[in-house]
């Protein structure tokens, strides 16, 4: 194979190949992704980068060098956005990370990426929220400049996916989300929570789309708390009702709420197993129901072992998510065909973009080669008396020659044969046919 022509890869982990608690020691937040990042590409020669980090996934998408990529190598760069990144590294992560990820190459990664886009890779088949995500981590690395043409590329083709899928498919029928599975496992538990006050911890975008089902099911009361209290307000306002507090009111509401949903971007755990012990009983240990939607998680783990408190995670709610799931499968069927013949496409165009300068300079071979032959054809024997006319005729013919000759090569280098590389004939033909300047 070529040791010089790019590659596209895809190495990660998502919510069906690792568990919650391993997602979350993978995670990593913005600020250590810009930390771990130019360490990285300077250590694997990484041409173009691009991490998507949302709750339930951390992959990263990249270019590199063809003779480059192996899947150990590709399972080493993960580990190293880990270890490169600053955090405390658990000595086990390293096994772990191998263990419970992934990797895609070329077609592959293109038809990986078009997929999570378009909501068909996520714990909710056809979830919205996706796309959105998809959209921050592009415009995030290409306002870096980390993005080169051929992820630029991916990401537009990424969310022409998306949108031919939720347009030529059912799958969008009924929005869903991961914030819309809450709220609903919330209805299952209480039959309504229209008699229940709702307390929603947090006020960004899985918070708000939470927020905003809930109150379709008319809650007694629904509060918003949130660290920065301007953005509760803010959210309380769009939402048209609820109220705001800050975040030193936490600890007095969550005795007054039956239904919590905790979606922050916290580090650490917001509430521990002693605060809620302290909360029951203020409650007179009447049940309190509370979905943890964020990673890193939001609430202790142990808090489940309290008899009156229910508590589910992200993972918890596949169950949920499960209902109507055979008819968002096989909306997701033709989703799948249709990001296939996606990403079959941009890997032609990606290919086609390898070979140009290979073929390019084909064509400048063939042109020196036939210019500086008529030139020395014209300057003596019975060519030398041409009329301007014949010159021109001959000079069309030649370069109609060229044309023919350059396309035949052209198509096919980009339909090789069976086992044989188009990079390859690419790469022979820029070593049997050099450009350079011919001597007449």
């Amino acid at each position: 194979m070529s040791e010089h022509l790019p590659v596209l890869f895809c190495v990660g982990s998502n919510h069906e190949s690792a568990a919650l608690d391993v997602r979350e020691s993978l995670y990593l937040s913005p600020e250590e992704l810009d930390t771990a990042i130019p360490k990285l590409i300077e250590k694997h020669h990484i041409k173009e980068v691009m991490v998507l980090s949302t709750c339930n996934r951390l992959e990263l998408y990249g270019v590199v060098n063809r003779e480059e990529v192996t899947k150990s190598h590709l399972s080493e760069i993960f580990a190293d956005l880990q270890t490169l990144s600053g955090k405390e590294f658990p000595e086990t992560l390293s096994l772990e990370a191998d263990q419970h990820s992934y990797s895609y190459t070329n077609t592959s990664a293109a038809e990986h990426a078009f997929s999570v886009a378009a909501g068909l890779d996520s714990l909710v088949l056809g979830e919205t929220q996706i796309t959105g995500q998809f959209k921050d981590s592009f415009a995030h690395f290409s306002d870096k400049g980390l993005m080169g043409p051929i992820l630029k590329r991916m990401a537009q083709e990424a969310f022409s996916s998306s949108k031919k899928v939720r347009t030529q498919t059912d799958i969008s029928k009924r929005p869903v989300s991961i914030s819309h599975a809450a709220i609903d496992l919330a209805n299952r538990v209480y039959g309504h929570i229209k008699d229940y006050r709702v307390l929603i911890i947090g006020a960004g975008e899985m918070a708000e789309v939470a927020a905003k089902y809930a109150i379709k099911y008319n809650p007694k009361e629904l509060h918003v708390v949130n660290r920065t209290l301007k953005n509760a307000e803010k959210l309380v306002e769009s939402l048209g009702e609820g109220k705001a507090y800050s975040w030193e009111n936490l600890y007095d509401l969550l005795p007054v709420c039956d239904v919590v949903i905790s979606s922050t971007s916290a580090h650490d755990y917001i509430l521990s197993k002693e605060n809620l012990v302290r909360s029951q009983q203020k409650r007179d240990n009447q049940p309190t129901f509370i979905v943890d939607i964020a990673l890193p998680r939001d609430i202790d783990p142990d808090c489940s072992d309290l008899d009156d408190v229910y508590l589910f995670d992200i993972d918890d709610l596949k169950q949920v998510v499960g209902e109507n799931f055979e008819e968002r499968r096989k909306a997701a069927d033709v989703g799948k065909g249709l990001v296939k013949q996606n990403a079959e496409n941009f890997f032609i165009w990606m290919n086609s973009q390898n070979l140009k300068p290979a073929l390019a300079g084909f064509r400048g071979y063939l042109d020196t080669l036939f210019n500086q032959e008529m030139q020395k054809s014209l300057k003596k024997g019975p060519l030398s008396d041409l009329s301007e006319d014949q010159i021109k005729a001959i000079s069309s013919m030649l370069n109609s020659i060229s044309n023919k000759i350059n396309g035949d090569a052209g198509r096919h280098i980009r339909k090789p044969p069976e086992s044989i590389y188009a990079e390859d004939l690419a790469s022979a033909l820029t070593i049997l046919f050099p450009q350079q300047k011919r001597k007449p």
